[in-house]
C-alpha cells in the first residue's frame, strides 16, 4: 500500500502549505484564513467590495505538511488583537485570492506525556522552541502561557524582510511589570508553522517593539489556544493535535540557558519583559 506522500498529485502545488496536492487556489485553509482576516477589516485596503461575503464559521488552522523550503534563518501585556483591541495586517496576494466554503472538522486526539523513560533533570528553565514564520526558520521563541499578545521583535522583523509597510499603526501600549509603558512599533500579522513532519500553520498578529531582547519572538496564550497546545515545562515539549496525529515542538536546553543568561544581561527598568 502506497502512502499519502506517494500518491499526491505532483503536478498541483500549494504555496500556502508548499506542500503538492492541491493548487494554491483551491487551498479551503488559505481562502478560509483570508475570509476570516475581512471580516476583521484586516485587509480593508485590498478588498473592494464586503457586502456580497455570506457569513462564515471561524478560520481552521490548516493542516500538517512536510517541511517546505526556507530561505533564511533567524538565530539570534496589553489590549491588543488578542483581546479584541487593535488590528493588524497580512500579505496583498493572498487578499485577492478566491474565497470558497469548506465543511470544519475538529481534531479528536488524546495528548500524553510519558512518564517513564527518559529522566529529565530538575531546571526551571524557559520554553525556548524554534518555528517557521513566512520563509524563514527562527529560532529563541519564547513560549509564554501567562500573557495575551504575541511579541516580535523589531530586529527579527527586519530580518524577516518586513517593512513600514506591513505595519498596521497601534495606539495601545505595553505595559512592563514594574508599571513603565513603551509603545509599540505597529502590528503585522504572519503566518507561523510549528512542527515538523506533523505541522500546523495559523495566521498570527504580532506587536513588533522596538526592544533589546534574547529572543526573536514570544508566542503566547491566545495563539497556544488557537493551537489547542498542551505544554509541558518539565519534559520540555509541546504538543497539539493536526490532522496526522500528534505534532510536537521540543525546547533546546542549551538556547533556554543561553536566552536567560542573555536576558539577565539586557534587563534593566525599561527592557523587562512586557505583558
Amino acid at each position: 500500500m502506497k502512502s499519502y506522500s506517494e500518491i499526491r498529485d505532483k503536478r498541483r502545488y500549494c504555496r500556502f502549505h508548499r506542500e503538492y496536492d492541491h493548487d494554491t487556489e483551491e487551498c479551503h485553509d488559505l481562502q478560509y484564513q483570508i475570509k476570516d482576516l475581512i471580516r476583521r477589516e484586516h485587509l480593508r485596503r485590498y478588498v473592494r467590495d464586503q457586502s456580497s461575503l455570506p457569513d462564515c464559521r471561524p478560520p481552521r488552522d490548516s493542516s500538517p505538511r512536510p517541511k517546505g523550503p526556507v530561505e533564511k534563518q533567524i538565530d539570534v501585556i496589553f489590549r491588543g488583537p488578542a483581546s479584541g483591541g487593535d488590528s493588524s495586517s497580512t500579505c496583498k496576494a493572498y487578499a485577492r485570492s478566491e474565497v470558497g466554503k469548506r465543511p470544519v472538522h475538529d481534531e479528536d486526539l488524546d495528548i500524553t506525556f510519558k512518564s517513564g523513560g527518559e529522566e529529565y533533570p530538575c531546571h526551571d528553565n524557559t520554553l525556548v522552541i524554534s518555528i517557521c514564520m513566512a520563509n524563514a526558520y527562527v529560532k529563541r521563541v519564547m513560549i509564554d502561557t501567562r500573557s495575551l499578545t504575541d511579541i516580535l521583535y523589531f530586529d527579527a522583523f527586519q530580518i524577516l524582510g518586513l517593512t513600514d509597510k506591513d505595519l498596521v499603526t497601534l495606539t495601545s501600549t505595553l505595559t512592563g511589570f514594574t508599571g513603565d509603558f513603551i509603545s509599540p512599533v505597529g502590528a503585522t500579522t504572519i503566518p507561523v508553522t510549528f512542527g515538523e513532519p506533523r505541522s500546523k500553520t495559523l495566521m498570527v498578529p504580532f506587536m513588533v517593539v522596538k526592544l533589546p531582547s534574547a529572543y526573536n519572538t514570544i508566542i503566547r496564550r491566545p495563539t497556544l489556544n488557537r493551537l489547542k497546545a498542551v505544554v509541558s515545562t518539565y519534559q520540555r515539549l509541546l504538543k497539539f493535535p493536526t490532522r496526522a496525529g500528534v505534532g510536537e515542538v521540543r525546547s533546546d536546553p542549551r538556547e533556554s540557558r543561553q536566552c536567560v543568561e542573555r536576558e539577565s544581561g539586557l534587563m534593566s527598568p525599561d527592557t523587562r519583559t512586557h505583558r
